[in-house]
């Protein structure tokens, strides 16, 4: 995809060839949150109890991630910063202050998803108890960022190779389960109904809670940001295009990947009779249904999935430091830190939720996350629609409408998913 992005800037002029060829990239780092372990538990429950049925919410939180997503890039390029910075230079104190603590709330949320995700994948493949999964999965990032400080763009290929096997992972699942296209259009086509379902209705929240993710609006406008400055006034709406275009390829991968892995939880798992109640429990009738090789490769690729998350979560927590606090820490002594947190977070959640199970940590982990999502879409809806800051590339004022509309619907039903959750 890179590729394709740099060719089509080959003609571009000397001054400005460089560092717009480097637009080609962001968008692939950002889409790793789009396939995390949330995303995986979300769109499993989907598919295992409500077949097809809930694809439609897949493909519109995918629509909806991709819009703000674009948003975050379009800042970066017309003013050369981030999210982080441009919050706290431009809005008041106490709205920057809410969107900083929301943001690494939003990381440690993350950090606890890859944690989980990383220990029930290890456990799936070689038994390994769940404390001692998390400590390997920590132990295993922490690694990789220590190895990788200084090191330019390894960050980047590390992604690509661990995304590579998640989406080849679910080619081959897909080719096993021989999904209906079929029974997916008639499922779509009647699936109305199950908004009025509340179950159906939760597990739609979920998906659309762990699709759009604060910290990936953060991460994406710093690493657009670090590539745009320096780009002349005339190539930036040049620079635009190939930044929305970088994001929409790398954002539809991603979603072809959650549609894959609600398919193939549709096509194995789902049915009368079907009790899919976590991750295990999907490993377990995958290994049923389609044999011991699907069952493997579902697990080392719920495994990448987690590694690839925990890499762009270092990341959003180093631009959130330095654009909050005007400093940045080391990759490793982030990693640490963010790590920490999560393991407090999750015995918390153990304490006062009378012995959480790992797929429910993940379930409040995307809680959260979906809690953090108005206090990053606000900000960046204020910042892009600034005439003095943006200039020529402010938000239109019916974009804006639009934004701040949607911006108050996602806080609408995130308190919903949250008083559901309190109260069950």
């Amino acid at each position: 995809m890179s590729a394709v992005l740099a060719s089509r800037s080959a003609a571009i002029p000397a001054s400005g060839a460089v560092p717009l060829r480097r637009l080609a990239g962001p968008g692939l780092l950002v889409a790793v949150g789009y396939m995390d372990p949330g995303n995986w538990a979300t769109d499993i429950a989907g598919g295992a109890s409500y077949r097809y049925g809930l694809l439609g919410v897949v493909v519109a939180a995918s629509v909806l991630g991709l819009l703000f997503q674009t948003l975050a890039a379009r800042v970066a390029v017309a003013t050369g910063e981030d999210l982080a910075q441009l919050s706290r230079r431009h809005l008041p104190p106490a709205v920057a202050k809410a969107a900083w603590l929301a943001g690494e709330a939003a990381i440690v949320a993350t950090a606890l998803a890859e944690l989980v995700g990383g220990a029930i994948a290890l456990g799936l493949l070689f038994g390994l108890p769940f404390g001692a999964g998390m400590a390997l999965t920590a132990a295993a990032t922490l690694a990789v960022m220590a190895w990788s400080e200084g090191r330019a763009g390894v960050y980047e290929k590390l992604v690509e190779v661990l995304l590579a096997v998640v989406a080849l992972s679910f080619v081959a699942l897909m080719l096993r389960a021989h999904p209906s296209a079929t029974q997916a259009l008639r499922d779509s086509a009647g699936s109305a109904h199950l908004l009025h379902d509340r179950e159906a209705l939760l597990v739609a929240l979920g998906i659309v809670g762990a699709t759009v993710m604060p910290h990936n609006l953060y991460l994406h406008s710093g690493l657009v940001a670090e590539r745009a400055r320096g780009i002349a006034a005339g190539l930036r709406p040049l620079a635009m295009r190939l930044a929305t275009r970088d994001t929409a390829l790398a954002l539809g991968l991603a979603m072809l990947v959650n549609i894959a892995i609600l398919a193939v939880a549709a096509a194995s798992l789902g049915g009368p009779g079907q009790m899919v109640a976590s991750l295990a429990d999907a490993h377990g009738a995958l290994r049923l249904s389609l044999g011991a090789g699907a069952a493997l490769v579902f697990a080392l690729a719920l495994y990448a999935a987690g590694q690839s998350s925990a890499i762009t979560g270092v990341l959003a927590g180093k631009l959130l430091t330095r654009g909050f606090r005007g400093r940045e820490d080391r990759s490793w002594l982030r990693g640490i830190a963010t790590r920490l947190a999560a393991v407090v977070l999750a015995c918390l959640l153990t304490a006062f939720g009378g012995g959480a199970s790992p797929d429910t940590l993940l379930v409040w982990s995307q809680v959260i996350l979906s809690l953090a999502l108005p206090f990053a879409l606000l900000p960046l809806v204020l910042l892009a629609s600034r005439d003095t800051l943006m200039k020529e590339f402010r938000l239109p004022r019916a974009a804006r409408a639009g934004a701040m509309a949607v911006t108050a619907t996602v806080a609408a039903l995130d308190l919903y998913l949250l008083g559901v959750q309190l109260a069950g």
